[in-house]
């Protein structure tokens, strides 16, 4: 998706006839019994394999099919809806999937402030018109998010600017993953940048000794 945050996923398994226990309409439990059941997917479908080959390259560790979705999506719900006739049923059910479509939505909220990507409405319009204009010539290739984000807001041509710059090239070409390794990112590039600082202020004969200078990044 090329998104700084993963959209959540909601599978809902409708007219489903239960017949090994009414726990399975507990939200919990057939989101995990749904999992057990496509755990080994990755081993048996080609396609699948090969998703999982593509994140295994890149560093992740994948050994179940929940292990992969979890490189595509925040959180993985499972809601069961009932056949006719259990309208009681069918009524704590709906309620329950129109709980957890409010959760996903405040939680992918909640991520996208702490990204800075919370779209206000002329931003969206851009994002819905680039979007479209991106599938009209190309489906196979997902919309980048992000590369439309620098393009609406241009990254600065300083110091700062540059590291962020030097950072999204090190995510895009390494082996690192997604998100998960934003931390490792930077902690693996203030040593190069600490290095940069130090060598300028010596080219440039800055006041203070070189070997005690300090640098926080």
């Amino acid at each position: 998706m090329n998104q700084p945050t993963l959209p959540h996923l909601i599978i809902v398994l409708n007219a489903s006839e239960v017949v090994s226990g009414e726990s399975q309409w507990d939200v919990a439990q057939a989101t995990k019994i749904l999992m057990a059941d496509v755990a080994h997917a990755i081993d048996r479908d080609p396609r699948i394999r090969a998703y999982a080959r593509e994140w295994q390259d890149r560093g992740a560790r994948i050994k179940t099919t929940g292990d992969l979705l979890k490189c595509f999506y925040s959180s993985v719900t499972v809601i069961r809806i009932p056949t006719k006739g259990r309208y009681m049923l069918l009524e704590d059910q709906v309620t329950k999937l129109r709980n957890e479509i409010i959760r996903c939505c405040n939680a992918s909220l909640e991520s996208k402030k702490q990204a800075r990507m919370l779209a206000n409405g002329e931003k969206l319009q851009i994002y819905l018109q680039s979007a479209f204009d991106h599938f009209s010539q190309d489906l196979d290739t997902p919309f980048d998010f992000i590369k439309e984000a620098i393009k609406i807001n241009p990254l600065p041509r300083d110091f700062s600017g540059n590291i962020i710059k030097l950072a999204i090239a090190i995510g895009k070409y390494s082996n690192f993953r997604e998100r998960a390794d934003v931390p490792r990112i930077f902690q693996e590039l203030s040593h190069m940048v600490a290095s940069c600082i130090v060598l300028d202020s010596i080219r440039q004969g800055l006041p203070g000794m070189s070997s005690i200078l300090r640098v926080e990044v």
